[in-house]
This record gives structure tokens, sequence and C-alpha cells, in this order.
């Protein structure tokens, strides 16, 4: 088991589920490119797709920067943490988590490109974004690890469930939850200030 609260530790944990990673991501690319081909061909389907972020503007309207800044933070770490500890039944649940979110980014991008243009895009979703995203998708890898896992146990193969949970819960807390912190200061001071200037 990984002391992961260590550096080089974290590390070598990263290139241990470095599969479970790229595969990961892959599936929220090819989503991705799945929602904005969809959002491309079929327009109606943007509309329905983007009614629940319509309600999320309407109640972030009424909250301080602190309080949406807590709230993406409890949002994003509480679906990551989530989809990690559930990833052991089989890795369903991180599976279609990235396959949804990417599948949704990929309409959201189509509908903002097609709205505000490139640059308002990239700046939309690329100061929080590039640490957003991976911790998620990182978070997600280690729950088909233990979904893998699972599944060898279940062919009677000898594996420590039990320690990977630990270790990828512990990863969880000392790396994730601290980035995904920082995503959200990010996301509320950093790119809403620049989205103003755009807009």
């Amino acid at each position: 088991m990984h002391n992961v609260s260590n550096k080089e530790q974290a590390l070598q944990y990263i290139r241990d589920i470095r599969r479970e990673i790229g595969s990961m991501f892959l599936l929220f690319v090819i989503s991705a490119v799945i929602g904005y081909m969809a959002a491309i061909m079929y327009p109606d389907i943007v509309m329905k797709s983007l009614e629940e972020l319509e309600g999320l503007v309407e109640l972030l309207k009424n909250l301080s920067l602190i309080q949406i800044m807590f709230l993406i933070f409890l949002n994003n770490a509480l679906k990551s943490l989530f989809i990690l500890v559930l990833g052991v039944g089989l890795g369903i649940v991180p599976f279609f988590f990235i396959a949804y979110n990417g599948y949704f980014l990929g309409i959201f991008s189509h509908k903002i490109l097609m709205e505000q243009g490139f640059v308002y895009l990239v700046a939309g979703l690329l100061p929080h974004g590039i640490i957003e995203i991976p911790m998620v998708v990182v978070s997600a890898a280690i729950g088909m690890r233990l979904g893998l896992k699972g599944l060898a146990s279940l062919k009677g193969e000898s594996v420590h469930l039990k320690e990977e949970m630990i270790t990828g819960i512990k990863f969880f807390f000392y790396w994730i939850m601290p980035l995904l912190f920082i995503a959200a200061v990010v996301e509320t001071f950093i790119t809403s200030a620049i989205i103003g200037l755009l807009s």
C-alpha cells in the first residue's frame, strides 16, 4: 500500500494507475466529441440538455462569491469521492459518470462556440478546467481500478481490495480534494473575471 501523503509515493501511485487514467481520459474525450457532434446534428438536444444548467445559473445569482466557491467545491469533491468509492461495483459508476460529463461538455462547448466564439470558450474552461478535469478523471480512474480489482476478486484471484480502497481514499483527501478546492477558487474569482472582461 502506497503512503500517498509522500510526493514520491503519490507519483508512483499515479504511474501504477496510468492505464486506468488513460482509459478514463480517452472516454472523456470521445464522449465530448460525441456530444459536440450530437449538438450539431440534433440542435433540440442542446436546449433540453442545458435546461438543468439554466436552473443552476438562477440559483447562483442569489449567492455570494464565497458561497458559489464552496458550492462548486463541494459539488465537485463529493461527486469525485462518490465515483471513486462506488467504482468498486465493477467500475460502472465512474464509466458512466465520465461518459456523461464528457458528452455534456461537448454539447456545452458547441453552444458557447456558436454564440460567443473560441476565445470565450477557452477563457471559460481552461483556467479552472486544467485542474478540475484531470482531478475528476483521476478519481474515476481510481474507481475503475477498484472495479477491476473487485472483478478479479469475483473470479477468485487473490487481490488486496481493502488496501486499494484505503490507498485511493487517502490519495483523494491528500491530493485530489485540495486541488479541487484550488480549481473552485480559480473558477469563482479568475474565470469569472476573465469572462466578465470578454463580455
